[in-house]
């Protein structure tokens, strides 16, 4: 009897082994003299925001520190992060870049600044683009993606003041809000941008402007009135809400939103005589 149960506990594993997971991917460069220290600080406030959304929605959460592996933060180690083959279909993953940026011509969104530490390198730097980790993640057949890069680049003495929040509730439904905005939404992969191509990106000295507001904007929708004010695109526009409430010139976030799926190929015509 004993050997049947094993064999049954044997043949489930991989299915309790692929329980849906949360991937949060973070490649922050705190490693720089002037911004380090705010790269550090918007790291660990998103942690902690991912860590309370994992728990709601019941997925297990995966967090990869990329600057803290042993290839640093650099093109081979971002590339490896997203390319993960603990990455399952109908995970959802979270790539988040804080750091310096550059935008390519042929892209409305910025491509990071990573280290290069080949041996005879010509660049300090490599970049590798929103757009590619966002074309990986498309391969993996997710719940849902986010690609977030907060490329900031002038430093504010300004600092915000919470905007009012609706915080009388009758029981908290915290559990049901985020299942409604992480799990019930058609799938998709998001990429954003903390700023738009050619306009200045704040930051503070505690940390950036972006993550603030982010982080605001996120405990904001927990105190929704109703289930149908709960979309990502609301949590966006309040980001942009709550960062132009202290920087009136602001130009606002970038967002780019993509099928979850790979475009598909479409079969050759042969042509007859």
């Amino acid at each position: 009897m004993k050997s049947y149960f094993f064999l049954f506990l044997f043949a489930l594993s991989p299915f309790i082994s692929r329980a849906q997971k949360l991937h949060l991917i973070l490649a922050s460069d705190y490693e720089n003299k002037d911004f380090g220290m705010i790269s550090l600080k918007d790291e660990e406030m998103v942690s902690t925001m991912f860590k309370k959304i994992s728990t709601q929605i019941g997925y297990h959460l995966q967090t990869v520190y990329v600057n803290r592996k042993v290839d640093g933060l650099t093109e081979k180690a971002v590339r490896n992060a997203v390319s993960d083959t603990s990455i399952h279909p109908n995970d959802i993953v979270v790539f988040y870049y804080s750091g310096f940026g550059t935008y390519p011509d042929n892209s409305t969104l910025p491509s990071m600044q990573l280290d290069n530490p080949g041996l005879f390198k010509l660049e300090k730097h490599s970049l590798v683009s929103i757009d590619e980790v966002a074309a990986i993640l498309q391969t993996k057949r997710l719940r849902l993606g986010i690609v977030m890069a907060d490329c900031r680049n002038k430093m504010i003495d300004r600092y915000p003041t919470p905007l009012p929040r609706n915080t009388i509730v009758k029981h908290d439904r915290s559990k049901e809000i985020l299942k409604k905005l992480f799990l019930g939404e058609p799938c998709r992969i998001l990429k954003i941008s903390s700023g738009q191509k050619g306009k200045p990106v704040f930051t503070i000295q505690r940390n950036s402007v972006f993550t603030y507001s982010l982080t605001e904007a996120f405990e904001d929708m927990l105190y929704a009135k109703n289930l149908k004010e709960v979309t990502l695109n609301n949590l966006l526009a309040r980001i942009n809400k709550i960062t132009k409430s202290f920087i009136p010139e602001y130009a606002g976030l970038s967002q780019v939103p993509v099928s979850c799926r790979p475009a598909a190929v479409k079969p050759g015509v042969k042509a007859t005589r």
